[in-house]
């Protein structure tokens, strides 16, 4: 058999390349079941003709295994036994051909799921020293100065006026605003890099949790009819309440507003909508024209289109929303680039998307304080191929390149 092997790897070397692809559509449909009356004439014949050893197989089942294996099996039994009316030789000779096949395919399955484990397992070791993020922020002051809080110790970070800056031993900045009236207002904004996440006090009260490449921009004091605060990424919200003062949050294309509640914000830049979610009280949402779009209840969710305008209000898996606070990610019904762009802000990896991404859905949680290789094997990787380079500047940081 292996002389035979031979022969057909060499005839399929030297075959046109639209012969490959037209045998390889008119295999495909044989083994669905799809082949036409016409189209079987044309399968038949060549079998019949003098290219017998021409054989070709599709390339797209030969790494499904051995159920794959069976399927074919069943089918090339079914086939030879319906052939009533074809010459026996003819028949023998078809079912040593078309078995010939499913040894190649076997044989370069079984060779493409080697490479395929070693090619993953070469990206896998490239990617256990890529660890997860952690409690990393930059606080902007007024004046421009910089303060990495990550390598702040606790206690006094900073004096704005006659405000006060501390850090905490559970890794928060708090506020503290004196007891009497603030007359001179600045504006501080934190931000959080990839990997890195935070929480802060605000003057207020209210308390905010920043996921990772995100930022909060707000005063050192609010005063005033209103409590405004602009937002890129995501953070969670429990807004102290206030029923004189209401608490404005500014994103890409619209406004949130609430009294006291806690609530959600998915406002990526890289994201085609903006994602609120609310979980106690309830919130107004606006454009920035101050259109007034939708009002929010515990439980719902509004998706805002910032291009179009329009806001869309429906029921929400609330846990979903705030995972990524309660340490997990939290995955349902996601796509391909859905996943990745979270864990490329999480692992602080570059992620390339290198042509059009398989359909496949994935649901399921995930402990955030895993490597990122833990993560790429938990997820079932046998739907996204991908490849791990290394940073050009040295650093440990790499970059994932996806492909179907």
């Amino acid at each position: 058999m292996s002389c035979l092997w031979y022969l057909y790897i060499k005839s399929i070397a030297n075959m046109a390349e639209p012969d490959k692809i037209r045998l390889q559509e008119l295999a495909n449909k044989y083994l669905k079941g799809t082949i036409t009356i016409a189209e079987q004439a044309e399968f038949d014949n060549w079998f019949n003709s003098k290219s017998q050893n021409e054989l070709i197989f599709p390339e797209k089942f030969a790494m499904s295994g051995e159920e794959h294996a069976k399927m074919l099996l069943d089918k090339i039994d079914a086939r030879i036994i319906e052939a009533n009316k074809v010459s026996q030789p003819y028949q023998l000779w078809k079912k040593i051909a078309i078995s010939a096949v499913v040894l190649l395919i076997l044989s370069f399955g079984a060779y493409q799921l080697l490479n395929k484990q070693i090619r993953y397992q070469i990206a896998l070791n490239k990617l256990k020293d890529v660890e997860p993020g952690g409690d990393k922020a930059v606080l902007t002051l007024a004046n421009g100065k910089q303060i990495v809080l990550n390598n702040t110790k606790n206690g006094l970070v900073a004096n704005q006026g006659n405000i006060v800056i501390n850090k905490t031993s559970n890794d928060q900045i708090i506020y503290k605003a004196p007891a009497g009236d603030v007359t001179a207002v600045s504006y501080n904004t934190i931000t959080t890099p990839k990997g890195g996440q935070f929480q802060v006090v605000l003057p207020d009260g209210t308390k905010v949790w920043l996921n990772s490449a995100s930022s909060l921009k707000y005063p050192t004091a609010f005063i005033g009819k209103e409590r405004d605060v602009t937002l890129t990424g995501e953070a969670y919200f429990e807004v102290a309440k206030n029923k004189e003062m209401p608490f404005k949050v500014g994103t890409a294309g619209q406004i949130v507003e609430v009294l006291g509640t806690h609530f959600n914000i998915n406002a990526y830049e890289d994201e085609p909508v903006v994602k609120t979610t609310l979980l106690e009280g309830s919130v107004k949402i606006s454009s920035v024209r101050g259109v007034e779009l939708g009002l929010l209840h515990p439980g719902q969710q509004a998706v805002f289109n910032p291009v179009k305008g329009e806001v869309m209000i429906s029921d929400a898996d609330t846990s979903q929303a705030i995972a990524w606070k309660n340490g997990l990610f939290y995955f349902k019904g996601a796509d391909v680039v859905s996943i990745m762009k979270s864990l490329a802000r999480w692992y602080d990896i570059d992620v390339e998307f290198d042509g059009q991404m398989p359909q496949r859905r994935f649901s399921g949680k995930i402990y955030r304080n895993v490597n990122a290789a833990q993560v790429m094997e938990i997820i079932d990787y046998s739907a996204i191929n991908y490849k791990v380079e290394d940073s050009k500047d040295g650093k440990i940081k790499r970059k994932l390149i996806i492909t179907p």
